[in-house]
């Protein structure tokens, strides 16, 4: 019987089923109680008001007699009629507009109530209304002479005293005639009211003896509701003891569980239950209500944020296989920064995985669970991080074994010069802005340099730490106001870098000493390590040209391209314009590929053949000086394109772009911060390339000029002067 009455029960105790109930209650009650009382009360009330107001009209035709009798009696002993008048006035118009609503139907009037049916829209006289009408108007018709009596009904005379005049005669006529007429009027009228209020009480006694039984009803259905209620409220108690315990064990194990778990809803909102950890691992406290959005805003990147609402959305998708999903999940091992308090970041790393919840088939919720897996990540870094140490050492040790260990002294000596000069520039004090913006742009020009050749050279690890170091450069130029703080951190990449250059020179240090390399080369380069003095190479074509082969291939292969270097005449570059070369000629082969050769695909399609042609060639022009030409067959240089650049990234004025002829629009490639590339790489897209090479041939007291035509070559050629003599008899350059 008590799992049978449960089976009732159950349905009804559940929120929508309790609110269900209410409502059926409530209705039935308002239709069975409230609708038909409050209609019997208004009856009754209706009713009592139309007897209480009848019963003031039926004093009327008493007053009317009273005040016909008062004119008479006055007029016979010659007194003053006005009052009396005036009171038979104010009688008949009150029971005349009395009759007006007893007899036609007044919608909302407490008269609009029908004697005999309580129905309202009906006269209260109903069917007295013809006979009242008709007595009314018989007497009306006797007293309007009367009623209508203006002026004094007395004349005075010396002989005989006061008499009436001829209008106090008729007037006395007119009175005797309505006194006749109303001795058999009058009571009429209260006879007609008198039956009126019989059945207005009739009305009043049947509305209030169903009131009563509608009252009565009522008090037994609110008994029957109270029991009901009573057997509800207990077993809705019984059920909420079970909930209650339930609950309490849920947050006994939301309250010691190690990972963070909340639910999501399809409006992406976390519920009100959630594990204490989440406090712990998002360091905060307010998270029921909040969107999942909000949760990660700000201790994510915005790509990560973006990706991850989408996933989450895609696992409401009931088509979605969501084991299949689940090995997409951007949030498997996020990187996530936490505010650490006093102004400190706390990086971390946590593990989501989402599961969907369904009840009775349907999905309801998502369920988040959030895993501290840092001490994971960081174990696994360090392990990487000694691979790749290890990794690196012998990627380093095998380049500098297929490096000629001239070039390679060569760039450890030049490497250590530049570094030595952006010590020297960190460590230069200023205050101006202007100053500050000097210095990032010849701290990109010195790193640059450095990267570059370690790029020719095939060192891919000093190449990706001056890389690095040159991200945080970008980082300070886009920086709308810098101070010297901003420069501090620049410090550890230096020292890495450093640090990093030490290390491959003790390995060519170590492999000359155990003779790893072969002969005279090894003892060359260990006696330049002692003595400290930088080697150079007899002939410049030998080396460079192989370094800016094996730099042309990396570089082309690395962007999806194809390309053969040329180079000629190296062998006549100055001793003193070695360096300058070397750095001029990595460079320009780094930008003829990445901004002008095409892929193959494209310049197949263009006629073109499918390899790009870059040639570099170094002609002595007697005393006229050198010139250097560096030229590709690639799509050449569009000057609408280097003005829509250098105006969307604030070069330009629209009114100073519309004024620049062609020579100064290509003057802006050697602007510091300027590159074509939406995206920078290693290879380029810093607009420091072409600065360089400007800042380099300023140096040499040379020039810069620039051919190009659309779709078939670019050209630079460098002029540079003869080196002169120092008055110390050395050979020099002639300043800038």
């Amino acid at each position: 019987m008590n799992s049978r009455l449960a089976k009732v029960l159950n349905p009804l105790l559940t929120p929508a089923g309790s609110l269900v109930l209410v409502v059926i209650l409530g209705l039935s009650f308002v239709a069975v109680v409230l609708v038909p009382g409050l209609e019997l009360a208004s009856e009754v009330a209706d009713s009592s008001t139309a007897l209480k107001l009848l019963g003031e009209q039926q004093r009327h035709p008493t007053l009317i007699r009273a005040a016909l009798e008062s004119i008479h009696d006055r007029l016979g002993g010659r007194g003053y009629i006005q009052e009396s008048v005036d009171q038979l006035r104010t009688s008949s118009s009150q029971l005349d507009a009395a009759m007006h609503e007893m007899t036609v139907p007044q919608p909302g009037s407490w008269f609009s109530l029908m004697a005999d049916t309580g129905a309202k829209g009906r006269p209260i006289a109903g069917k007295h209304a013809a006979a009242l009408l008709d007595i009314w108007a018989k007497e009306l018709v006797v007293l309007k002479p009367v009623l209508g009596f203006r002026g004094v009904p007395y004349q005075d005379n010396e002989s005989t005293g006061t008499n009436l005049n001829e209008g106090g005669r008729q007037l006395d006529r007119d009175v005797g005639a309505a006194l006749r007429a109303g001795r058999r009027a009058l009571p009429q009228l209260d006879a007609e009211f008198t039956a009126i209020a019989a059945e207005l009480q009739s009305t009043n006694l049947r509305s209030a003896t169903q009131l009563r039984v509608v009252m009565l009803s009522g008090l037994v259905i609110a008994l029957a509701l109270v029991v009901l209620v009573s057997v509800l409220l207990s077993a809705r108690q019984r059920q909420e003891s079970t909930l209650r315990l339930a609950r309490q064990q849920t947050a006994d194990i939301l309250r010691t569980v190690k990972d963070g778990l909340f639910l999501l809803d399809r409006d992406l909102l976390i519920g009100s239950a959630y594990s204490a950890s989440l406090e712990t691992l998002f360091q905060r406290k307010d998270f029921a209500g909040i969107a999942f959005e909000n949760l990660l805003k700000n201790i994510v990147s915005e790509r990560t944020l973006a990706t991850a609402l989408k996933f989450v959305k895609i696992l409401w998708a009931e088509r979605t296989n969501e084991k299949l999903v689940k090995t997409i999940n951007p949030l498997g091992e996020v990187e996530v920064h936490l505010d650490g308090g006093s102004g400190r970041s706390e990086t971390r790393y946590l593990q989501f995985d989402f599961h969907r919840v369904r009840v009775d088939g349907e999905m309801t919720h998502v369920l988040v669970s959030i895993s501290d897996v840092t001490t994971r990540v960081d174990l696994a870094n360090e392990l990487q991080t000694a691979q790749n140490q290890a990794q690196g050492q012998v990627d380093t040790l095998l380049g500098i074994l297929h490096i000629d260990q001239a070039q390679l002294q060569s760039f450890l000596n030049d490497s250590n010069a530049a570094m030595k000069m952006i010590n020297a520039v960190l460590r230069e004090p200023t205050r101006e802005e202007g100053v500050f913006r000097k210095k990032l742009d010849t701290l990109f020009r010195q790193v640059h340099s450095v990267k570059g050749e370690a790029a020719a050279l095939g060192l891919s690890s000093i190449e990706t730490r001056a890389h690095a170091f040159e991200d945080d450069l970008k980082a300070l130029r886009d920086r709308p106001s810098l101070s010297g703080n901003d420069f501090l951190p620049l410090v550890i990449k230096l020292d890495d870098l450093l640090t990093h250059l030490q290390s491959v020179g003790d390995l060519v240090a170590r492999l000359s000493h155990l003779q790893i390399v072969q002969g005279d080369v090894a003892h060359t380069a260990t006696a330049v390590l002692e003595e400290e003095q930088p080697l150079q190479t007899g002939k410049l074509d030998g080396g460079l040209g192989a370094t800016l082969q094996k730099l042309c291939l990396r570089v082309a292969g690395e962007n999806g391209k194809e390309a053969a270097l040329h180079c000629t005449g190296f062998d006549a570059v100055p001793a003193d314009y070695r360096r300058a070369i070397k750095d001029i000629g990595i460079q320009a082969v780094r930008n003829a590929i990445v901004h002008g050769i095409e892929a193959p695909d494209t310049r197949t399609a263009a006629g073109k053949s499918r390899a790009g042609a870059v040639r570099l060639s170094f002609q002595d022009l007697g005393e006229a000086g050198y010139k250097l030409i560096v030229e590709d067959d690639g799509q050449g240089l569009s000057t609408e394109r280097i003005k829509e650049v250098a105006l969307k990234k604030g070069f330009l004025t629209p009114e100073r772009a519309q004024t620049l002829d062609t020579k100064q629009i290509f003057a802006l490639l050697f602007q510091p911060g300027f590159s074509t590339l939406e995206t920078a790489t290693k290879d380029a897209g810093r607009g420091v390339g072409m600065n360089l090479i400007a800042e380099l041939s300023n140096q040499l007291g040379g020039r810069v000029a620039v051919g190009t035509s659309l779709g078939k070559f670019t050209r630079l050629t460098l002029t540079l002067p003869r080196p002169v003599k120092r008055a110390d008899g050395a050979d020099g350059t002639e300043a800038a």
